[in-house]
This record gives C-alpha cells, sequence and structure tokens, in this order.
C-alpha cells in the first residue's frame, strides 16, 4: 500500500482490548474506563483476518496493543496464529508490564519477538501516583523477565513530565546501561480535553532531555529504520540505546509508515486523524474479501499529509489513548 504522498505502508499497530488494569495520568481521563464487552470487539477469528488481509497489502509488521493487551483472554493462541500468516517478518507488543512476567515465556513459544514496555519511573511511589496502582515492582520484574526469555531488544517507554519525572533522566538511563535496554523518551501528546487539563504545565521537549543527557554521555546516532517514530542513538560504551519520540517539537509524519486497526474493528490511518473504516461492519455482513481489501487501499491512499498538533487553527480529534492502541 502507498499513501497518496507516497508513503509506503508496512507496519499495522492492532489494539486486541480497549481496557487497561493502569491509570496512567498522560492516557487515560479519569471516568474514561471503557464499558465495551469482548463480544463488542473483534473477534480472534476477524482480528486473524483482517491482519491477513493488511499483510497481502504489503505489512511487514505488527505490533499488538490496547489498552492492556495481556488483558485480552487467549492473546498466546492469537499470537501463534499472526506469527505464521504469509509475509509477516516482525511480530511484537506493546504493555504496560503489570502482566508480562506471567506470560512473557509462553508468548515467546507463541512467536512474539519483542516486547515495549511502559515505565516512567523508577520510583515505586511516583509509579503509584502517575498510574493510580502500586506496581512498579511488577513491571520491573516483566522486563527482566522478557529480556531472560528472549524477547529482545526490549525497549522501555517514558513519557516525560515537568515536575514529575523529569528528575529522573540520568537514572532512567543509568537503569538502561545497567540492564542493557533500549530506552525511549516521549512527548507528552495532546489526546483528550480531560486529559490535555492535566498536561498544563507538565510538557517537557525531549531536545531539553536530550541535552541534559550530553552533559554525562556521548550519543551516537544509531537509527536503523528510517520510518521509525524515534530518533535513536547508542550510548558510547555501553549496550544501551536511548530514543526520542517528539510528536511536537519534531514532527515524524514524513516517514510514518503505520496505520492502526482498533479494537472495536474501526482503523486509524493516522493517529490524530479520523476513524475512516469500519471493517468489523464489512466483516460481519459478509463482504467479499476482495471488496474489503480495496476499501483498506483506499482509505490508506488519503491519509493525511501529517497530524494536526501544532495547527492550533484545526480542531484537534480527541480521543482516548486506550480506545485507540498508540
Amino acid at each position: 500500500m502507498i499513501d497518496q504522498f507516497g508513503r509506503r505502508i508496512t507496519y499495522l499497530r492492532i489494539s486486541v482490548i480497549d481496557k487497561c488494569n493502569l491509570r496512567c495520568a498522560y492516557c487515560m481521563p479519569r471516568g474514561a474506563v471503557s464499558t465495551a464487552r469482548l463480544a463488542e470487539l473483534l473477534t480472534d477469528d476477524e482480528l486473524v483476518e483482517l491482519a491477513a488481509i493488511f499483510a497481502e497489502l504489503g505489512v511487514t509488521k505488527i505490533r499488538l496493543t490496547g489498552g492492556e493487551p495481556l488483558l485480552r483472554p487467549g492473546l498466546a493462541e492469537m499470537v501463534r496464529r499472526l506469527s505464521r500468516l504469509a509475509g509477516i517478518t516482525q511480530l511484537a507488543m506493546s504493555t504496560n508490564g503489570v502482566l508480562l512476567k506471567r506470560h512473557a515465556h509462553a508468548l515467546k513459544e507463541a512467536g512474539l519477538q519483542r516486547v515495549n514496555v511502559s515505565l516512567d519511573t523508577l520510583s515505586r511511589e511516583r509509579f503509584a501516583q502517575i498510574t493510580g496502582m502500586d506496581q512498579w515492582q511488577t513491571v520491573v520484574e516483566g522486563i527482566l523477565e522478557a529480556k531472560a526469555v528472549g524477547l529482545e531488544p526490549v525497549k522501555v517507554n517514558t513519557v516525560l513530565m515537568k515536575g514529575v519525572n523529569d528528575d529522573e533522566i540520568l537514572a532512567l538511563v543509568g537503569f538502561a546501561i545497567e540492564q542493557e535496554l533500549e530506552l525511549r523518551f516521549i512527548e507528552w501528546m495532546p489526546t483528550n480535553p480531560l486529559v490535555d487539563a492535566g498536561r498544563e504545565g507538565k510538557f517537557f521537549s525531549n531536545e531539553v532531555a536530550g541535552a541534559r543527557i550530553r552533559q554525562h554521555h556521548r550519543l551516537i546516532p544509531d537509527d536503523p529504520d528510517p520510518s521509525a517514530p524515534a530518533r535513536s542513538f547508542r550510548v558510547d560504551g555501553t549496550r544501551a540505546r536511548v530514543g526520542f519520540i517528539n510528536p511536537l517539537s519534531n514532527v515524524f509524519c514524513a516517514m510514518c509508515n503505520r496505520v492502526r486497526l482498533k479494537a472495536n474493528g474501526r482503523i486509524k490511518t493516522c493517529l490524530h486523524g479520523l476513524e475512516e473504516l469500519d471493517l468489523k461492519t464489512l466483516l460481519r455482513e459478509g463482504v467479499p474479501r476482495e471488496e474489503i481489501s480495496r476499501q483498506i487501499a483506499t482509505a490508506v491512499f488519503l491519509r493525511p499529509e501529517q497530524h494536526f498538533l501544532n495547527q492550533p487553527d484545526v480542531a484537534h480529534r480527541s480521543f482516548v489513548m486506550t480506545h485507540v492502541g498508540g
């Protein structure tokens, strides 16, 4: 698939469930817990069928997201089925890590290749403040277990927040060096008015974070995937990497190669754009596979050139991150 601006789409992010077992302040506004039942979401068969269609259209990488994907029953078997699809060469997952230690081995055996884990702090108390849950130790154990079973490289995602965790930047880099991880700092982006109210005064630019790290470590550019949202660097003299995802201060839309399939069967060709197509309805109405493929290709072709986060004159398409899959 190629969109109207010549970008080739090879990466599909699939949200397998729209529920989460954490309540991170930058992600889920209070009162926005999903009330959808599993029956209202894509079934395993529907999800695998759509993934196969995307693979036929040129997708080679799939990432499973949520909500929290490990809350979906039977996830390991779904991973097994996805890993066997023709054309899929990379299969990854993003998780908050709470259930990762319990499932890491089974996921690896099923064919999962790597994981990204959210961890915003090295403080148990601060973790509880940010997420609403006292699960810091469990998440760290999940990261170490993922590494032990071979789900590598393990990437740790940290959302930086001024006055909340910006004083831990160097400590988090030290943790990545010690555990030989890839640490990625993510700028807090607008998503929903209820979330954005808490964002006021807390935005922290990755440019500042990078400058702070360079005072203590030499960062060597290392960008093997030009379509990746993170600008990646090797930390000189170590086996760790540091990446910066800058949706606001350094728009990376020109290289974007991904689309998203929500747990309810709708696709988003841009994280901050419209939901263009309801694939679940097409499947359940018996629309032929060839026609579904054609409609997907058309929707992807019409992707916008870039998101509108830095254009105040364009109304932002409000959403809850746990319903979209990040």
